[in-house]
């Protein structure tokens, strides 16, 4: 199979975790990031990854700036929704003439600002249900290994979207191909809202919102909102009965989704492309969205930093 070079833009969770395993069987991989210390254990020791694919250390390149990077066949987007514009220009900046970027990333509308800036044709989506947990600087667990779906922008199977999904599979990450991968997006949109946000404020895992009842109603309520949404926006969801699908799968699943670490670590979360987006959305077309308005809110105070500590009582 051929070798590719391939350039993971944001190596957090989700780029530690696919730029570890593809460098594992012997892909070219470098990671641009923004955190100095990361960037600078990378390089000088390799990525420890460790947990559901084995555990190993591989060697790439890494740097805080794309010019600093080799020219790549792919740029993998793995970074948060708000920096999706700042990832489209690195990899302007890094892929090679007929190079593309794939995105992985949670939330809507970064696919539009990637081809916005790339053109369409250098874009492919996807969307991912694998997930890590950062354990300090050049270091990943691997938490949860789910399917990563595939596909081109206009539904067709090209060869390069059929060799990196051989290339994902070679490296233990689940490739599906699907034709509306849109589609897929908005469902996973929803899945996430009806997660990340949940586990982040109460600092429970998915396993354990069924067992509390008024979680496990609340958290029905913030799906039909963001089900609501998508379908008066005419868009056609993979499943008919999401509230149902995304239970299920809470069931047995027990990470901790990367709003939760996000908020855990002091980091701004990715709350405006996703529950943020049902509440705002919603009111501008004249529907109600109470639970995920609410849900926002409660975020965005956690995610607040207090300018003065506060007096003794």
């Amino acid at each position: 199979m051929k070798q590719l070079d391939i350039c993971v833009i944001g190596a957090g969770n989700m780029g530690c975790v696919y730029g570890g395993n593809l460098a594992r069987i012997g892909q070219r991989v470098s990671f641009l990031d923004v955190w100095p210390e990361h960037v600078a254990r990378i390089s000088e020791a390799g990525l420890l990854l460790e947990g559901l694919t084995g555990n190993f250390t591989v060697t790439a390149r890494a740097a805080l700036n794309a010019g600093e990077l080799p020219k790549a066949d792919v740029a993998l987007i793995c970074v948060n929704a708000y920096s999706t514009q700042e990832a489209a220009e690195s990899a302007r900046t890094v892929l090679k003439p007929d190079g593309f970027a794939l995105t992985l990333q949670n939330g809507v509308g970064n696919v539009e600002i990637l081809t916005s800036t790339l053109g369409p044709h250098r874009v492919m989506a996807g969307l991912s249900f694998q997930s890590g947990d950062l354990a300090g600087p050049g270091s990943m667990r691997h938490t949860n290994n789910g399917p990563s779906y595939l596909g081109e922008l206009d539904r067709s199977r090209t060869e390069r979207l059929t060799n990196l999904a051989a290339l994902f599979e070679q490296a233990g990450l689940n490739p599906v191909l699907v034709d509306d991968i849109l589609a897929t997006i908005w469902s996973k949109f929803v899945h996430n809202c009806g997660i990340n946000a949940i586990c982040a404020i109460t600092g429970l895992r998915p396993g354990h919102i069924l067992e509390v009842p008024e979680l496990d109603e609340f958290q029905c309520r913030i799906i039909e909102e963001a089900v609501a949404l998508v379908r008066a926006k005419g868009i056609v969801l993979p499943d008919d009965d999401p509230v149902a699908v995304i239970r299920e799968y809470c069931s047995h699943k027990f990470h901790r989704p990367s709003m939760m670490q996000h908020l855990d670590r002091g980091l701004r979360t990715e709350i405006d492309s996703l529950n943020g987006y049902v509440a705002a959305e919603s009111a501008r077309l004249g529907l109600a969205a109470p639970c995920n308005d609410a849900l926002t809110r409660l975020i965005k105070g956690r995610q607040h930093k207090p300018k003065s500590e506060a007096p003794l009582q």
